[in-house]
């Protein structure tokens, strides 16, 4: 019996995928556990395994289309199993009815409706001028179901009553069913897109000078955009026109952090450990800071009714990549020490840059951070990450003249700034949070305890 191989939702976000490779053929065997595809989602590129025996009949798709959760993709069955049928009904989007169930019926009545040549005993039209020609009588219609050169075309017996009762003709319609057959969705498409546009009147011939460009002068370039741009683009719209957001920044005291940072990479250095980042001292004060600020560690889930805050601390750290960002996540830093979140982020990031973290790895966020701050980027604000309920960004570590006992005198700031969704975090609570995140930053010896 035939098996059919769907898509999969191979992310929590995930729409659509792209199939980026396959990795069999038609006719070869395949067993559970093996990997038949390579399949782009919107956060990383995933293997498509299959969880049956048999053998691959039909690839459904090419490499590099693009098709949404639950189309059909592949078929596996036995050996020389006729899955015409699977086909067809995949083919008329499942849908049609038993107007669509006899394809084959349908095309011998259309094929049965064609004119058939002139047999001797049929009427002759006379030609009294013997030139060929008709005089002024009109040349007869084109047969219905073909196309202006007399060729029958092919479609559904659904997808030619509709056309008939919306007007639409045939010939200007592609065919999306097996070997070109127009079907059902193929009308519909075109009845959503409207009479074709009037051809423009011809226009008289003017010389015009050419602005031909090399390919390296070309104006611009096109990129296809990429499943992980798109869900980008589309979460992050979401957010910023959903959330009403607002925005808290903090300027940091960061000398007794740069003083712990250099004393624990000397250990680190002599114990051959992993060297910690100041984007490690952000991480553990902002675990230890949600622990006491349920509300900015946590989702507003207008769905559920609820606002729900998190009895766990998972920090996503946004990583840049070449198609967009993606966000690791340190699961309960609040209760990992500050080697373990610095080898772990490494790793992550690492691996992040390499396109090959598992789902679980990337997923589950509970608060996220972003760091500018090593592209020289003072102070900016980021969009919540859905769903979470904030985001803070980092600025970079600088030199500035601050007053102290009185006198001026250099320092090392770091501006910080909250993004919120006012829908669960209000001004104060925003506040608070950055408080007590600046007390950890200022008294680094607290994260340590």
């Amino acid at each position: 019996m035939a098996i059919l191989i769907e898509m999969p939702k191979l992310s929590d976000t995930m729409e659509e995928g792209v199939l980026s490779a396959w990795l069999m053929d038609e006719g070869d065997e395949v067993s559970s556990g093996d990997v038949l595809a390579q399949v782009e989602t919107d956060k990383a590129t995933m293997d498509l395994e299959a969880f049956d025996e048999g053998v691959l009949l039909k690839k459904v798709i090419d490499e590099g289309d693009s098709v949404p959760i639950g189309q059909l993709i592949a078929v596996i069955g036995e050996a020389d199993e006729d899955i015409s049928d699977i086909l067809d009904d995949q083919g008329g989007d499942g849908a049609a009815g038993a107007d669509e169930t006899d394809d084959a019926a349908a095309s011998d009545a259309a094929a049965s409706s064609e004119p058939t040549p002139s047999s001797p005993d049929s009427d002759v039209v006379e030609d009294p001028a013997g030139d060929g020609q008709l005089g002024d009588r009109t040349p007869e219609p084109v047969p219905a179901g073909t196309d202006a050169e007399g060729r029958r075309i092919k479609a559904s017996p659904l997808a030619r009553r509709i056309a008939e009762e919306h007007g639409v003709d045939l010939s200007q319609v592609d065919g999306s069913g097996p070997e070109g057959r127009i079907i059902r969705r193929d009308v519909e498409a075109r009845i959503e897109e409207g009479p074709p546009a009037a051809e423009p009147a011809p226009q008289p011939d003017v010389e015009t000078p050419s602005y031909d460009l090399p390919d390296d002068e070309a104006p611009y370039e096109s990129h296809d955009i990429s499943q992980m741009r798109k869900t980008i683009a589309r979460r992050l719209a979401e957010s910023k026109y959903t959330a009403p957001h607002f925005y808290e920044t903090v300027d940091i005291d960061m000398e007794k952090a740069i003083a712990l940072r250099a004393e624990l990479n000397e250990l680190a250095e002599e114990q051959d450990r992993t060297k910690i980042s100041f984007n490690d001292l952000v991480t553990k004060a902002c675990a230890l800071s949600l622990q006491k600020h349920p509300y900015v560690n946590a989702s507003y889930l207008p769905d559920e009714g609820e606002i729900r805050t998190y009895n766990q601390v998972h920090i996503g750290i946004a990583v840049a990549i070449d198609e967009g960002l993606i966000t690791p996540v340190v699961r309960n830093a609040d209760q990992k020490g500050m080697t373990e979140i610095a080898r772990e982020t490494r790793e992550l990031a690492a691996r992040a840059q390499d396109n090959d973290l598992e789902p679980e790895e990337f997923e589950g966020a509970t608060f996220t951070t972003s760091n500018l701050g090593m592209f020289g980027i003072e102070e900016f604000t980021a969009i919540v990450n859905p769903p979470n309920s904030a985001i803070l960004a980092i600025g970079a570590i600088r030199d500035t003249p601050v007053v102290e006992d009185g006198e001026v005198v250099p320092g090392k700031r770091m501006k910080v700034t909250l993004s919120c969704d006012h829908r669960v975090v209000d001004g104060a609570i925003g506040a608070q949070f950055l408080s007590t995140l600046r007390s950890y930053l200022e008294e680094p010896m607290n994260l340590l305890l």
